[in-house]
């Protein structure tokens, strides 16, 4: 029996029998958020709300996702399952409805919840576009229009009802002068506080996915107009390491059909100078940016001031929910987790978006407050699949036999103590013809790439955090780390091994 299990049966005894009920749980996800806010050391941005719930909770320094791309990432999260067990690395719908079929026993987070008494609702993106299962939520999820995340004001009339963009005709940035709620992110906001306001016998877990930062860059003009970026803001490594391999960094592949349809042919596989070029075409796909070749000094700076822009434009959604929870009086008693579903590069070893193993597009913000935890920093590591097992603690319900992440419970009762001691990150490359494994321990992150049918060494990373936290230098050619080198490679296998 897992940790809390006794627990859990006990407490749901006696809410049956008429005793206070459990507590209820706000999760909150933001999309394509890397650690870039107040709270994290960057007091260049706005996140006054975000920073507030920060000195509440828990917060964890190194915590990491298991896949940096939105469908697999978000799946692994609501299972419990590392993305091997799941086995989709496409955010392709066709494949999350295979992945059901194969196991239709895996109850997600919320499922699992809802069948605990819980009245779970979820509005916005939890899961990946069109991946919702309706069977996890007590009520009709609020996801928004189909292909919402394409929301954009007309030029010609900002303040007429925002469209769906055709994807590749879509505006990389706006910034309409218009109020929070003409746009989407405020108009769910208002339904949350609505689900706040509502008594219901049961407790409540509210999954609330905000998709801002995500491409378009598109908020409200006010919040643009809080940021000047200067050239200071410009990524420091733009360059990726001569030592580090073209699938490392390149993370365009999956984009070659996308540059077709507009005539264009991105080499697959390219050459590392081919691959400089054409390099972060998930950004360069919206029209604004150049589809290959530099991107000025310029326009990257008017790109991070959007960036900078969407997350204060959630982080001032996100203060509306907790004054309202404040308002309430519950603000101590409810359990908020928030997060992003991976990071993201800035011109980072020359790429936008995500889709890498690196720190940059792997490590994520973490936050854990709510009744009984006292407000501390931890460097103990995390990753997301952790979040079922530790929402179930919380929740002081037993967690099911098929969950593979360990609960954060005594990180968040001792956040002093390195309760984890390394976490696993993964991707695939070139339609899934290699998948790199990465494993972060408290100083090194080491990349085995393989190939994906035999599992063939194709090519190593390794960085040493304590001297190059950019991760601008493979060190895994030099012959006096072979020691270390073999047991990070012994450790990474054992921990695929172990499903950690």
């Amino acid at each position: 029996m897992r940790p809390f299990a006794l627990l859990s049966l006990l407490v749901i005894g006696s809410w049956a029998a008429g005793a206070e009920r459990p507590p209820d749980i706000l999760l909150i996800a933001i999309d394509d958020l890397r650690p870039m806010l107040g709270c994290y050391g960057h007091d260049r941005i706005q996140t006054p709300n975000i920073d507030s719930l920060a000195r509440r909770g828990v917060v964890f320094q190194r915590a990491y996702c298991q896949y940096a791309k939105c469908g697999t990432s978000r799946l692994s999260l609501m299972t419990g399952l590392r993305p091997d067990a799941v086995g989709v690395f496409s955010n392709n719908v066709d494949d999350v409805a295979d992945f059901r079929r194969r196991r239709p026993e895996i109850k997600s987070l919320a499922r699992w919840l809802k069948d605990h008494g819980y009245r779970t609702q979820s509005f916005g993106k939890i899961y990946h576009d069109g991946w919702d299962l309706a069977s996890d939520w007590s009520v009709p999820s609020m996801p928004g229009r189909p292909r919402e995340m394409w929301e954009v004001v007309q030029e010609s009339s900002p303040t007429s009802p925002t469209q769906i963009a055709e994807r590749l005709d879509c505006p990389v940035m706006q910034s309409p002068d218009v109020p929070d709620d003409h746009l989407f992110a405020g108009r769910m906001t208002k339904e949350v506080l609505a689900a706040l306001n509502a008594r219901t016998p049961e407790p409540k877990f509210l999954a609330v996915g905000f998709r801002r930062p995500h491409l378009p860059f598109v908020a409200p003009k006010k919040y643009y107009e809080m940021y000047d970026v200067g050239e200071s803001w410009l990524a420091p490594n733009p360059m990726p390491d001569d030592g580090a391999p073209v699938m490392a960094w390149f993370n365009s592949d999956g984009y070659v059909g996308s540059a077709k349809k507009i005539g264009l042919t991105m080499p697959n596989p390219p050459t590392r100078a081919e691959a400089i070029h054409w390099n972060g075409y998930e950004l360069r796909s919206y029209v604004g940016v150049p589809n290959h070749g530099p991107i000025d000094k310029d326009l990257q700076k008017q790109l991070i001031r959007a960036y900078a822009a969407c997350i204060t434009y959630v982080d001032t959604q996100i203060g509306k929910l907790l004054g309202e929870l404040e308002r309430q009086g519950r603000l101590d008693s409810t359990y908020i987790i928030l997060c992003s579903d991976h990071g993201w590069h800035l011109g980072e070893h020359s790429a936008w978006g995500k889709m890498t193993n690196y720190e940059i597009a792997t490590r994520v913000p973490l936050i854990i407050a709510g009744p009984s935890i006292k407000p501390a920093r931890t460097k103990s590591l995390a990753e997301l699949v952790d979040l079922y097992p530790t929402i179930c603690d919380l929740a002081a319900i037993d967690t099911p036999r098929h969950v593979q992440g360990e609960s954060l419970s005594k990180t968040l009762g001792k956040p002093s103590e390195i309760n984890q001691e390394s976490a696993i990150s993964q991707y695939s490359r070139f339609r899934d013809r290699y998948m790199g494994y990465a494993i972060r321990t408290s100083r090194y992150r080491f990349v085995r790439w393989q190939q994906a049918k035999d599992g063939k060494l194709v090519s190593r990373e390794l960085y040493d955090h304590d001297v190059d936290p950019k991760e601008t230098t493979n060190l895994a050619g030099d012959a006096r780390l072979a020691k270390l080198i073999s047991k990070l490679e012994t450790q990474l296998e054992s921990a695929l091994k172990l499903g950690r």
